[in-house]
């Protein structure tokens, strides 16, 4: 216990007359040499005024406190209740046999582990200290000791005279003599003269008739009948000493015996060894050599017995260590050194795996003891089989065979789920579910649901399937792709295998995503997708296009009727796009004010584009409509699940689905969920589903095993590349950030902000801010780390990443660098675009106020034109759909927390097309808020990284505002 805390926790054990023993009661105090008086139960709200936080107490101190509220009366009846509606107090409940040993087991259970806890950790202890609260009076000393039993036997002429004495380290006493309270009866703990302490090999019950005298005589004619009764259950645990018997010794092996020895603090078994010297078990733990008893088979003619161990024990420690087993504390064994082993029975799987050359070596296994029930040490084997059922579901039958017990996943599949590895045989016993199991049947038994007896499992959860090899797992075949005249371009390889995969997955009635990096094109490898199909499905069109004025296209067949989702701001390039690529195709843009003359043609249409808003609006009419693909490009629009435009795609009728995106992952794992259900409903299952197996567990807890499941489950249906893997021919990038030097005023301004800032968001009441105020909050410190203007527009204090950005700017015009500004204020990008104005520099400009006619003329300006060189973008209303090629310089005035958004925005310029080297500068003022952003998403790549190969921050500003506005 860490005394230099400014608390510490006591307890007192009291006699409860109900459940008939001793119930402690936690208390606190603060920290102090002599405890006297204790007055405060450590409760909740106790615990609060003190400031303690139960999630960040030492475990021992969360477990102890844990066992005390265990061991109320109040939750023992709640717990035990349940099933007798009827009762009204735990009398009540022990009447019925069942529940009063359940109630029995559950004490001892608990109270053995708060006594070790005491003894572990020293807490203080009072025994029935009473309502004055006088813990100085009723303390008692709480340090290791042991009470070993000790019992002699006299033969005289008149019977036995029979003697229990208890040794104490050297010292050996009478219990009459002593003070003694037993407090559990097995394991036996007791207070004797105000010490605690473990009675070893003995039920405290077989002391209670030397608490009132010494010795016992037995007379000779009860002698027998005494030592049949009651000496067999002792003798082969306690040392006896006789006088006036004959003696026979025993000192050879006749087996050595392995068993489980569970360790309460480290959560595992150990592995034990017991030598069977032909009527008594050492342990190989203990230290004792020698052990005695008083046989009294033969009736009138009692004898010694002594056994004696051999040095021959050793050769069997050998064979273990030989094998692989190691020696940890307390000379039990494992394969582990003395450290938290995460696998409670990796020890006794050991065993079991190795049974037979364990048995060759001389060690007997049977009769592996856990919780009073025998372990199967039994072979086991498995048959699995599937069958594919209508409407795209698996039909999965997988039989275990232990021994002579047959056995249906299906009944397995709650101990994967709760990982609990022991499974309850028919006859009683116990079956070891093999740790592999736990990830091996992880996704069928979290997935799969039982119908009728059967196990179902949806067929786009075929990677469930895939770590049981005795089933055939193959559901997406690899398409044949032959390249068309009808597509105006030539792939490139690495296009041609997204195309074949995305064509793969059409074929299965199966939804993918394609997640390549920005400007690996998409967009051409969709549209050669949907060329595909129309040819593998024969339908073919005459003309070409129409727009709102021209005739009405004439079918000679069947159109595509792929509708294709985009941001309003894309939808302009997607059309250009396809009138370049694909000509032959119909089209149609279901955008504008005019937009409801064009619903008759959305049947009659190979392409139609829209934008999410419009679906929105529109999903009344649009929800009328079988559409053959709904594609979603940039689909990380659909992250919010809760969206309107979220829930209007999902009303869209459509046989096949694909989604398109950079960037399926931008702030949790909530946009990988929303997309998963977009492409596939349910392969992910419900949202609440997804949160408490997946979710939490990685974002939380970083569980390994759940970020490796859930990567098996999407593998199948996101294709990602980067133009790293796939482009060798792109130019390099380069990347640097540019800190710098405020203003001196404006330093002095911003640290007066930032102590405010910490002063509202970092309450000392233990209060927290809410998200809207955070984010105003920290936006306010971020703008003034750009330009004190942009919180106060009169202000006359210069900026100096102004000064920085403006110098830097001035460099590049005159080197004739063609440049793209990004920022996430558009008022930010006004000073620029006002200093390029007072220096009569040329520049194209696009925010989200820039009508989508207009955005594609200041493309086309500054991609075909030497002049303008400076291109300024709002990063949120350009970051996507753009094609700036001719840029070689791309220029970020602030960061933010997702660096996706950046990246988007490097991709506007780093593609396919681009022939320069690019070089990406980030401006960060030194000492502010945007320096500590810089730093955290440098150290948050963890997640995406391990599902996309790509980067990734997570929503955590909350959690890092002690950071982001420390000095």
């Amino acid at each position: 216990m860490d005394l230099t805390k400014s608390f510490q926790f006591c307890f007192d054990i009291s006699f409860d007359k109900n459940l008939n023993t001793h119930i402690p009661t936690a208390y606190i105090v603060e920290n102090t040499s002599e405890i006297k008086y204790l007055d405060k139960k450590a409760s909740t709200t106790v615990l609060e005024s003190f400031g303690i936080v139960f999630e960040n107490l030492n475990s021992n101190s969360k477990k102890i406190l844990t066992v005390c509220e265990a061991l109320k009366p109040e939750f023992i009846f709640k717990k035990f209740s349940t099933k007798i509606k009827s009762a009204k107090t735990i009398a009540d409940l022990q009447k019925d046999s069942k529940i009063d040993f359940a109630i029995r087991q559950h004490l001892k259970i608990n109270l053995d582990s708060f006594y070790n806890l005491i003894v572990q950790e020293q807490f203080p202890l009072s025994l029935n200290m009473g309502a004055e609260k006088d813990f100085y009076r009723s303390r008692v000393a709480v340090n290791s000791l042991c009470f070993e039993p000790q019992i002699r036997f006299n033969k005289h002429e008149e019977g036995i005279t029979y003697t229990l004495s208890l040794k104490e380290n050297d010292t050996i006493f009478s219990p009459v003599n002593s003070s003694v309270e037993i407090l559990l009866d097995e394991p036996g703990w007791l207070i004797i003269d105000k010490k605690l302490g473990q009675l070893k090999e003995l039920n405290a019950k077989k002391l209670s008739p030397f608490l009132k005298k010494e010795s016992i005589g037995i007379p000779s004619k009860l002698v027998d009948d005494y030592f049949k009764n009651f000496i067999p259950q002792i003798a082969k645990k306690i040392d006896i000493e006789a006088n006036g018997f004959e003696i026979e010794h025993r000192d050879q092996i006749i087996s050595c015996t392995i068993q489980p020895v569970y360790d309460f603090f480290k959560n595992c078994y150990y592995l034990n060894l017991y030598f069977d010297y032909n009527g008594y078990l050492f342990d190989a733990c203990k230290t004792k050599k020698t052990h005695s008893f008083v046989d009294f088979s033969v009736a009138n003619e009692p004898k010694i017995i002594q056994f004696r161990r051999s040095p021959d024990e050793i050769l069997y420690i050998d064979k273990l260590l030989a094998i692989g087993l190691t020696k940890v504390k307390n000379d039990l064994f494992g394969l582990h050194s003395d450290t938290e082993i995460p696998d409670t029975y990796s020890n006794i799987q050991f065993v079991i795996d190795r049974k037979e050359e364990l048995e060759r070596l001389g060690f007997t296994i049977r009769n592996l003891k856990l919780e009073s029930r025998e372990i199967s040490t039994e072979t086991h084997t498995i048959s699995a089989s599937k069958e594919e059922t209508k409407e795209d579901w698996f039909d999965i039958k997988i039989i275990i065979t232990i021994g002579t017990f047959t056995i249906n996943f299906r009944e397995i599949i709650p101990n994967i789920k709760s990982r609990e590895r022991l499974f309850l045989l028919p006859d009683g016993n116990y079956f070891l579910i093999p740790s592999e199991w736990l990830s091996k049947y992880s996704s069928l038994a979290k997935l799969a649901k039982t119908e009728n007896g059967n196990l179902l499992l949806r067929k786009s959860n075929f990677t469930a399937l895939d770590r049981i090899p005795e089933i055939k797992n193959e559901v997406i075949d690899e398409a044949e792709y032959t390249s068309s005249d009808l597509l105006k371009a030539t792939l490139r390889p690495y296009q041609i295998e997204g195309v074949k995969w995305l064509l793969g997955h059409f074929n299965s009635n199966l939804g993918a995503c394609l997640a390549d990096d920005m400007g690996l094109g998409k967009t051409l490898q969709t549209l050669a997708v949907l060329v595909a199909v129309q040819e593998q499905l024969g339908f073919t069109t005459k003309t070409t296009n129409f727009d709102l004025f021209q005739n009405e296209t004439v079918i000679e067949r069947e159109p595509l009727k792929a509708l294709i989702v985009l941001p309003s701001s894309l939808v302009f390039n997607w059309y250009n796009e396809a009138l370049k690529f694909t000509p032959h195709f119909s089209k149609m843009q279901y955008v504008g004010n005019d937009r409801k003359l064009l619903v008759s043609r959305l049947e009659t249409s190979d392409l139609i584009f829209t934008s999410y808003n419009i679906v929105h609006r529109d999903i009344s009419i649009l929800e009328k409509y079988n559409f053959r693909y709904l594609i979603l490009d940039e689909s990380q629009y659909i992250k919010n699940k809760n969206s309107k435009i979220f829930k209007a795609i999902t009303k869209i009728n459509t046989a096949h689905k694909m989604a398109l995106s950079g960037t399926p992952i931008e702030n949790s794992l909530d946009d990988l969920w929303s997309q998963m259900q977009f492409i596939n409903p349910d392969i992910l299952g419900s949202y609440a589903f997804f949160a408490e197996n997946f979710k939490i567990p990685i974002e939380k807890k970083q569980d390994e095993n759940s970020l490796s499941e859930l990567k098996n489950l999407i593998h199948p249906y996101i294709l990602r590349r980067t133009k790293e893997q796939v482009l060798k021919d792109l130019p390099e990038l380069s990347e640097q950030i540019y800190y710098c030097d405020m203003d001196p005023e404006q330093e002095k301004l911003y640290e007066k902000e930032k102590s405010k800032a910490r002063n509202f968001l970092l309450k000392t009441d233990g209060s927290s801010a809410d998200k809207i105020s955070i984010i105003n909050t920290l936006m306010k410190l971020r703008q003034l780390s750009n330009h004190p203007k942009m919180i106060d527009q009169d202000s006359e204090i210069d900026s100096g990443k102004y000064l920085a950005v403006t110098n830097y700017l001035e460099t590049l015009v005159q080197e004739r660098q063609k440049t793209i500004i990004f920022s996430s204020f558009v008022t930010n990008l006004s000073f620029y675009t006002n200093w390029c104005k007072e220096n009569k520099i040329g520049f194209c400009e696009i925010t989200g106020a820039t009508p989508a006619s207009e955005r594609e003329r200041q493309v086309n300006l500054f991609q075909e034109k030497d002049d303008p060189l400076l291109f300024f973008i709002s990063l949120k209303a350009g970051g996507v759909g753009l094609n700036i090629t001719k840029a070689s310089y791309v220029l970020f005035l602030d960061p933010w927390w997702n660096p996706f958004a950046e990246k988007q925005g490097v991709g506007r310029a780093h593609r396919i097309g681009q022939l320069n080297k690019v070089n990406v500068v980030r401006f960060i003022s030194k000492n502010t808020v945007e320096e500590k952003i810089i730093k955290l998403q440098e150290n948050k790549k963890l997640l995406s990284d391990s599902l996309l190969e790509e980067s990734y921050i997570n929503d955590e500003i909350e959690v890092n505002l002690e950071y982001i506005l420390g000095s």
